[in-house]
């Protein structure tokens, strides 16, 4: 599995609809929609990752 060069956590790489490629923490969850709907997935790396902001585009 790969790691995150900033925090060192352990994230996994999801391909986006537009090809482009996503890191994401490994646990998937469980969540409910706006609308009612129930999904599941993974969150973005950089909403958990404390060195999220090395990585900011300027």
């Amino acid at each position: 599995m790969a790691k995150c060069k900033g925090c060192g956590a352990e994230i996994v790489w999801v391909k986006t609809p537009n090809g482009k490629a996503m890191p994401c923490d490994p646990e998937k969850k469980v969540l409910v929609s706006d609308e009612g709907e129930i999904v599941s997935g993974r969150v973005p790396h950089w909403a958990t990752c404390p060195a999220a902001n090395q990585f900011k585009k300027q």
